[in-house]
């Protein structure tokens, strides 16, 4: 009787436990072991390394992670005088060597949420931030440059994580200026993705304060009428210089206006003009979900709207909105990258001139004008066809030349440079791998003091490229490393 007692509290313990979580490398799954990439997405170069977002698209774990590369490991591969953009089987053993470098196994991890997107960092570039669309929380990791000898340079920020586990999956845990306890969701911002640092000024005040933007993906859902979603979308406020403040948030459209809900994708802001311009359409829609509404690309779409904020109007801010469709028969609008013409003969800021967005079907690079006058709406100037599915941009100046922009296309596996002053593409960059997205310039090594380095994340192939461009010889553009291999 006593064994038949002892057997049946076993499996009633048995089945009252929980499976064991799936940890990703280096924390898992079943072990410690190397550090790897796994659907790499956001980006950021602090004074210790290159930060790398894993977005852990697939599930395969329980969540995602940050990873450092440190700056010796990045320049070390950038030094290098290889041109990786070949087939990898026409390769020596010493070249494939060189151009398909493993990630360094020890390298520093945290872990966070699932589908991150970009990174931002604040001025100071300690903290930085990704949204986790599958909590709708803020991703919040702290970067410590001269760690104590017992501590790490990756940490969680206060109060978004447990630190000694080096698990940030909590994110920041939001209070509004009155103390009351909020959260992303609850304001509208249901998936965090592009995350933007500007200022603003409060009413009745004339000093700017530094924040954090934040747009969300996923249209909010405000209920069903007749079996038709009612939604809105929002734009976040956070306080930078302690993010766990919600500041206010602003309105960026609702089933009432012409936006029918619809959410916005890209993001970017003019602190001169002092708006944010937001592009991009995304629903939610009973056609995407799997017994819910799910997210995704407008269906049936005719509109292409370029959405205008004014930051310093906050919670009272209402949308302007401009069809850009008319203009550029495209409805899909990837990002958004704003000019950034040099000071007067003052010292004061010039407002941009030019809004570059990339759009597909067709694919193309869009030049759209910013005029002076607040009463004269952006126009499109200029349009430029560009190599299969544009993706992310970011903009290379060049002292006493015009700006080039390099531009990722995820599709061809390639990243094209553009000349903005003779409007060609003058070097294209491929052998990528599976699905590049996004870019961000970095320092470059010492010996390459000419040239602009780029990193990619090249997200089906689970690498890092590394990409040198000369600034006087664009035309000489060269992959220099693919850096990271997949989970086995």
């Amino acid at each position: 009787m006593r064994k038949s007692l002892v057997l049946t509290a076993a499996l009633i313990c048995a089945c009252n436990s929980q499976p064991p979580e799936l940890l990703p490398p280096p924390f898992g799954p079943d072990h410690p072991q190397d550090t790897r990439l796994f659907f790499p997405t956001g980006l950021a170069e602090t004074d210790a390394g290159l930060l790398v977002a894993n977005g852990n698209f697939n599930r395969a774990f329980e969540c995602g992670t940050v990873v450092l590369l440190p700056h010796d490991y990045v320049d070390k591969l950038l030094a290098q005088d290889v041109d990786c953009d070949v087939d990898a089987l026409t390769l020596d053993v010493a070249a494939k060597a060189a151009c398909y470098p493993a990630i360094p196994g020890n390298a520093e991890a945290v872990l966070i949420g699932s589908y991150s997107g970009p990174m931002a960092l604040d001025n100071a570039g300690k903290l930085a931030l990704t949204g986790s669309r599958d909590t709708g929380r803020i991703n919040a990791v702290r970067v410590d440059t001269t760690p104590a000898a017992d501590q790490r340079t990756l940490r969680c920020a206060p109060d978004a994580g447990n630190d000694p586990a080096r698990d940030c999956r909590q994110g920041l845990a939001l209070t509004h200026p009155d103390a009351t306890p909020a959260d992303l969701p609850d304001a509208g911002v249901d998936g965090p993705y592009q995350i933007v640092p500007g200022t603003t000024i409060a009413p009745g005040t004339t000093a700017a304060k530094d924040v954090f933007f934040v747009s969300s993906i996923i249209p909010h859902i405000d209920g069903i009428s007749s079996g038709t979603i009612l939604s809105h979308t929002s734009v976040a406020v956070l306080d930078m210089e302690k993010p766990t403040t919600l500041l206010y948030t602003m309105p960026a459209g609702n089933s009432f206006d012409i936006t029918a809900g619809t959410a916005p994708g890209p993001m970017a802001f003019d602190p001169v003009r002092r708006q944010l311009y937001l592009s991009g359409c995304y629903q939610r829609s009973t056609a995407f979900g799997a017994g819910q509404p799910g997210t995704g690309l407008c269906i049936s779409s005719s509109v292409n709207y370029l959405r205008t904020l004014s930051v310093d109007a906050q919670s009272f801010s209402d949308p302007l909105i401009l069809d850009l469709r008319g203009d550029v028969l495209s409805v899909f609008t990837n990002q958004l990258l704003l000019d950034s013409p040099p000071p007067d003969a003052l010292g004061n800021p010039v407002a941009p001139t030019t809004l570059w967005v990339t759009m597909r079907a067709p694919d193309t690079l869009v030049r759209v004008e910013l005029p002076s006058v607040p009463s004269v709406s952006p126009r499109v100037r200029q349009i430029f066809p560009l190599p299969v599915s544009p993706a992310e941009m970011v903009r290379i100046g060049r002292t006493g030349q015009p700006d080039l922009l390099a531009i990722v296309g995820e599709r061809n596996n390639a990243v094209v440079i553009f000349d903005t002053g003779t409007n060609e593409v003058v070097a294209q960059v491929g052998h990528l791998g599976d699905s590049p997205f996004m870019i961000e310039q970095i320092d470059c090594p010492a010996a390459k003091a000419g040239s602009a380095c780029l990193a990619v994340s090249v997200f089906g192939a689970c690498r890092i490229g590394l990409i040198e461009v000369p600034l006087v010889n664009p035309s000489a553009t060269a992959l220099r490393a693919l850096a990271g291999t997949c989970p086995p």
